[in-house]
């Protein structure tokens, strides 16, 4: 599915670029702590000081900053994965790699799981959420592969790209799921995030290079 670039008319002067900065960072905020049902522009207006008007300047409707709220988000998340950074790390064993590479995708999911969670849900209901989502977990899943198939010649598995591909769908799957809903939602086992994060860490570890 394509990504639809967000519809935003560009500010030109400085102090409406202000303007609009303090417009996302209201939407932002409203969209943490009351959804996406509660995220309306009339509530952004007051929040950020900033007339309706100016706002319906630059966007047609709620969906449109919505998406690009969620393209910023997405931007940044890729762009500070350390993943890519780990590359040059040879002084890391096969394993150590593995457990550093599944740590770096948890702590995308923790930069901000509250608004992490809107964009998850909305996506269920609309596809142009859902192909931005997704878009961005490719970019996470082309670098983790990359990352990971520098040492091919260590993974056991018959297909090494079969196999990096399924442990970052483990990976990936599995912490998505604890931000989608909630730390019991599959089992009433309650795991620390970190705990999790460290099995995790170890299973696709044992799957694509064998036992420790």
């Amino acid at each position: 599915m394509a990504v639809e670039k967000p519809t935003l008319r560009p500010p030109q002067q400085p102090r409406s670029r202000a303007s609009l900065e303090r417009v996302l960072a209201a939407g932002t905020k409203l969209l943490e702590e009351d959804g996406y049902e509660g995220f309306t522009l009339a509530k952004v207006s007051a929040l950020a000081n900033v007339s309706i008007g100016s706002i319906y300047a630059r966007v047609k409707k709620k969906d449109d900053l919505f998406l690009v709220i969620q393209d910023r988000f997405m931007s940044a998340s890729e762009e500070d994965s350390g993943l890519a950074e780990l590359e040059a790390r040879t002084d890391l064993s096969a394993r150590e790699l593995v457990h550093a590479a599944v740590a770096d995708i948890a702590t995308a999911f923790q930069a901000n799981p509250r608004l992490l969670r809107v964009f998850m849900h909305r996506g269920i209901v609309d596809d142009t959420v859902a192909a931005r989502s997704s878009a961005s977990v490719s970019t996470f899943s082309d670098t983790f592969e990359r990352l990971l198939l520098t040492r091919r010649a260590e993974i056991a598995h018959p297909d090494p790209e079969l196999a990096v591909d399924v442990a970052f769908r483990m990976a990936w799957g599995t912490l998505a799921r604890q931000i989608m809903y909630w730390p019991t939602f599959e089992s009433n086992r309650a795991v620390e995030w970190a705990t999790l994060v460290s099995e995790l860490g170890d299973a696709c570890a044992a799957y694509l290079l064998g036992p420790a």
